[in-house]
């Protein structure tokens, strides 16, 4: 992927949709919008991304995600993130690949997916203080450009949560004006 240039006004923007509807904010195919993202976003995500390296607690899970510059060498249309998963919960839970996402700057978003070397991310079960890492590679097809991480455990029960977190590795939180 090409070096990221991303403003965290983007971001900000893609967030601050979570709560909003219109049947003009759907993106298309053929018309893809900023700050409508497909699918939208949980409606309790956080309003200000985590950063790259953070640990986000979901609930009954800590998730860390990073930039993975070691990844072994793929298409210019793949992005690739180092991502860990711990549990915290009493009982095993399962994760699913579609419970990671990569939006782009265009609205889309992609799950993960085996790509050459890397195999599909997300297919585990962790027990009581298990981890589960490894890296998560998306195919971007579009040329645009990756904006923000999303993952979401909810449907795993009132215990888990979702979190978003910034792929800039430049992006400074800043806590919204009001």
């Amino acid at each position: 992927m090409k070096k990221l240039v991303l403003v965290p006004i983007l971001i900000a923007s893609t967030l601050g949709v979570v709560g909003c509807s219109s049947d003009d904010a759907t993106p298309t195919p053929d018309r893809e919008q900023v700050g409508a993202p497909n699918p939208p976003l949980p409606a309790e995500v956080n309003a200000i991304p985590f950063t790259v390296g953070a640990v986000a607690a979901v609930g009954n899970a800590d998730v860390r995600m990073q930039l993975a510059d070691d990844a072994p060498t793929t298409d210019d249309d793949v992005f690739v993130l180092d991502v860990w998963v711990q549990s915290g919960a009493l009982e095993p839970f399962t994760l699913r690949p579609d419970m990671f996402r990569v939006y782009t700057v265009d609205g889309v978003s992609y799950t993960p997916e085996a790509i050459g070397e890397i195999p599909q991310f997300g297919a585990a079960t962790l027990n009581t203080g298990e981890t589960y890492s490894g890296l998560l590679a998306v195919r971007i097809p579009t040329g645009s450009e990756p904006a923000m991480f999303l993952v979401d455990l909810t449907d795993l029960g009132d215990r888990f949560f979702a979190a978003a977190f910034s792929v800039d590795p430049n992006f400074v939180p800043v806590a919204p004006e009001g």
